[in-house]
């Protein structure tokens, strides 16, 4: 075999491994496509509203939990996981946040009282999981927007859906404490 036909191989060769590498990446591709389900069951729809008579996390998360101060925790830690679990430009309006932060007497709360609200606020983000968060981020105009129960017009309404798809591995949102503030 003379160089002129070794050449001529091996560029048939490199075509062949070239056809076979894009056929592998469009054939992978379209398995992913048909592997890669909805972001969440699509029966979840019928009560993903902001209707809290369907909807029963708005209902669960909007209730007071008897402590004004838990609540004001509760409120500000489930505004921190919308904003980060929620999809879509959601418009945090820092005037109405500032606004809340004062009245609620939050930027107030030290000490044993901090403690005990914070302890009883946590206690609502136990076990919360891809639905709940699901049903919240269908929610946030309820909770949060014009005319919000919780905390009025601190978002514009997202795409009503969590960012990351449902994961059966791993179903549940980690909530951190929030900061205890010093003093």
């Amino acid at each position: 075999m003379n160089d002129k036909q070794l050449r001529r191989h091996l560029a048939t060769f490199r075509r062949m491994l070239c056809v076979a590498a894009g056929a592998a990446i469009v054939w992978g591709s379209g398995v992913a496509q048909v592997h890669a389900g909805p972001k969440f069951p699509e029966h979840w729809r019928k009560t993903m509203t902001n209707d809290p008579a369907k909807n029963m996390y708005l209902r669960k998360f909007s209730e007071p939990l008897g402590n004004p101060d838990a609540d004001t925790l509760r409120n500000v830690t489930l505004s921190i996981v919308i904003r980060d679990a929620c999809q879509g430009d959601l418009g945090f309006n820092q005037a109405a946040g500032d606004e809340y932060l004062a009245k609620s007497g939050f930027l107030k709360l030290r000490g044993k009282a901090w403690d005990n609200a914070s302890f009883l606020s946590a206690s609502e983000f136990n076990g919360l999981d891809y639905r709940a968060v699901a049903h919240l981020c269908a929610g946030v105009d309820y909770l949060f927007g014009k005319q919000g129960v919780l905390i009025k017009d601190l978002f514009s309404p997202g795409t009503g859906e969590p960012k990351r798809a449902f994961d059966s591995a791993n179903p549940y949102y980690r909530v951190g404490p929030l900061k205890k503030p010093t003093g």
